[in-house]
């Protein structure tokens, strides 16, 4: 069985969180690896259940139960065995700051060293996933953020409205352009981000670009390549296919072909459980224009320690 949600957070804290997600599956030896694949945000993860490990180290690492992913640029694999049990906060690549500190360095997966506040609602988020009640639990650790955000002070600022700009534009701007839009010198502005995100604009730019090309194969794995490559700002497909493969280790095609198989797997597996969101939520996107969720599922999918397919859009 696998049970996986997303929550859009409050409008309190969505200049700093994009969003909440559960996630409860049951891993076994025939089927015990989950690839981590980069994307353009920091992942703070409260795993409940049986542990996980991460492979490609020296030796293989048992992931901490709170482990603050930073921004990665190359896949990693993941081995578990059991009953994962994960609620999760998914923050924007500036948006820790106001609750943790140190920042998240670019590529670690690190634990988490938990003040007494910290502790006190770890412990009742736990509480609540012991009876499955993921919700509430999300409900918990949201209502803990919102104390944080409403008396920490924090202003992003000029590195939050330039991220913001490649959001808008999927990465396509060049550094000098963000810069002077923002009234800055290039290196103002690559100090302003290293101090916010750990990671330099150019970098951030090249992950949102990636994510973007990614998300569009999860949902719509026969799109023309040639044609998406144009799209997201590539003259010529030996370029197009290096930076796709250099985050993800595999070229666009071998990539659409397992989203293939994916979506096929999952029209024939009835032990997939999609939880739908509430109608009533609202969206807000990276222009902050809100639009109703009418029910559907948010539209990413499995890269960021989310299971396998989570992409395919369901709606009630």
């Amino acid at each position: 069985m696998l049970k996986y949600q997303e929550f859009i957070p409050h409008p309190v804290l969505q200049d700093c969180v994009k969003r909440f997600w559960i996630l409860e599956r049951a891993y076994t030896a025939q089927a015990c690896l989950e690839e981590v694949v980069p994307n353009a945000c920091v992942e703070l993860i409260l795993n409940f259940g049986s542990p996980s490990v991460q492979l490609g180290s020296t030796p293989p690492r048992e992931l901490p139960k709170v482990c603050l992913v930073g921004l990665q640029s190359q896949p990693f694999l993941v081995q578990a065995s059991g009953v994962v049990k994960i609620v999760a906060v998914r923050f924007f690549a500036w948006g820790v700051l106001p609750f943790l500190k140190p920042l998240a360095e670019p590529n670690s997966t690190t634990n988490v060293e938990l003040d007494e506040a910290w502790g006190q609602v770890v412990t009742q988020v736990a509480a609540k996933v012991e009876t499955e009640k993921y919700q509430q639990a999300v409900e918990e650790l949201e209502a803990f953020l919102i104390g944080k955000r409403l008396t920490t002070w924090f202003d992003p600022g000029q590195v939050r409205e330039a991220a913001k700009r490649l959001y808008e534009t999927k990465g396509q701007v060049r550094v000098a352009d963000l810069a002077a839009s923002r009234h800055l010198s290039v290196r103002q502005l690559q100090r302003q981000f290293a101090e916010t995100t750990g990671v330099s604009p150019k970098r951030l730019a090249r992950t949102i670009r990636f994510e973007t090309i990614r998300n569009r194969l999860m949902c719509e794995p026969d799109a023309n390549l040639t044609d998406l490559a144009y799209e997201c700002g590539y003259t010529d497909q030996t370029h197009f296919i290096h930076d796709f493969q250099a985050f993800a280790n595999k070229t666009p095609g071998e990539f659409a072909q397992q989203m293939h198989k994916l979506q096929a797997l999952l029209r024939q597996n009835e032990h997939v459980v999609f939880l739908q969101s509430p109608s009533s939520m609202l969206d807000y996107t990276e222009n902050n224009s809100p639009r109703s969720k009418g029910g559907k599922r948010d539209e990413e999918a499995h890269h960021d320690l989310r299971p396998s397919g989570e992409g395919l859009r369901r709606s009630t």
